[in-house]
């Protein structure tokens, strides 16, 4: 290959990175091109364990899935780095890339039940009176859902919402959602990057509804399929009927395979 890359995810604890490392990349980091480093695992130890190693030939790359990063200023004076939110790369000068899906480790050939029409799960952080206004709207509606919030602090007493103390395995989370017609996004204040929730409905051909405005900026964007929800706005029950009962418009490959993991790195690496 003209161009080799290696990716280090940050689902890896760091100890076992390192000697992953030295086991295994520290003979061979003269085959890549380029070394992308996911944010978690970003250790300062780490980066310069690497930067130590490499030739000026390599190319060492940060990429951050999640933000704010309280070692943003460490990151960007020493290396390229890359954001999946085009507010946050902008206000600290970094460069925008989309974000990605992996869809390989799903069996999208495997039929699903659907069980319920709306489907949440996530971290409190703030969400817990937007999503208490929400399940209120579909339970005037009529309709079903179940929203999974990682939370100790019960501040709702609806029945679709469950408070987990514990986290969910991701194959989990992909069966509700397959199991769903609706997933529900609610973004954090300001975060205009797309999230996971937002990729899934797409890779997955299910409805979302987010609080995010900037999504209609993406050629994904269609009304049938992405309702942007306006939290205290009275007028959104009647839109949310009429929402669920369009028929789900079909995206070309071509659009789903811009988000795909093999298209990210083409472009992490161009």
């Amino acid at each position: 290959m003209a161009h080799k890359i290696r990716a280090i995810s940050k689902r890896l604890p760091f100890a076992s990175l390192h000697q992953f490392w030295i086991a295994e990349w520290q003979k061979r980091i003269d085959d890549f091109d380029t070394i992308v480093v996911f944010d978690n695992a970003a250790t300062q130890k780490l980066l310069e364990f690497i930067k130590s190693r490499i030739t000026k030939r390599t190319k060492l790359k940060i990429w951050l899935w999640n933000v704010p990063n309280e070692r943003i200023e460490y990151l960007k004076e020493n290396f390229d780095v890359y954001c999946f939110d085009q507010n946050y790369s902008k206000e600290y000068g970094l460069t925008f890339l989309e974000q990605f899906y992996i869809l390989d480790s799903v069996n999208l050939d495997e039929k699903t039940d659907v069980l319920r029409d709306f489907y949440f799960v996530g971290a409190d952080k703030g969400r817990i009176q937007q999503l208490d206004q929400l399940a209120g709207m579909i339970e005037e509606s009529e309709l079903t859902y179940q929203f999974d919030v990682f939370s100790d602090d019960k501040q709702s007493n609806r029945s679709g919402i469950n408070y987990l103390d514990s986290k969910i395995t991701y194959p989990e989370i992909i069966k509700k959602i397959q199991e769903s017609k609706v997933i529900v996004e609610i973004n954090k204040d300001g975060q205009v990057g797309l999230t996971l929730r937002a990729l899934e409905s797409l890779f997955f051909q299910k409805k979302l509804i987010t609080n995010n405005v900037h999504i209609k900026n993406y050629d994904f964007y269609h009304p049938n399929n992405i309702m942007i929800w306006e939290h205290g706005n009275l007028k959104e029950l009647e839109k949310l009927t009429n929402f669920l009962g369009e028929p789900y418009h079909q995206l070309p490959t071509t659009v789903t395979d811009r988000y795909s993991f093999r298209a990210w790195i083409k472009r992490i690496n161009g």
